[in-house]
């Protein structure tokens, strides 16, 4: 059997895994500040969860649009052959 070749990380892979790690250390944070305090900066919460968000949709938006202009220039390349 042969081996599959690694290939190597995107940017935007790399992205994606710092914000997950970032979201999931933060959330950890935010459980033990309402154990130790019996509440948590909902304001905070608020505007961490919207930056994430705000993050991973340009993400899809940048990888959606780089898979129309492949499409687009592969598409380009096959009426150039005919």
């Amino acid at each position: 059997m042969k081996k599959r070749e690694k290939k190597p990380l995107g940017t935007i892979d790399r992205i994606l895994i710092i914000l997950g790690g970032f979201m999931g250390l933060f959330t950890i944070a935010m459980i033990v500040t309402f154990y130790i305090k019996d509440a948590v900066p909902d304001t905070l919460i608020t505007c961490v969860m919207g930056c994430s968000g705000v993050e991973g949709i340009l993400t899809a938006a940048i990888t959606i649009s780089k898979s129309i202009t492949a499409k687009k220039d592969n598409s380009d390349e096959q009426e150039d052959y005919k």
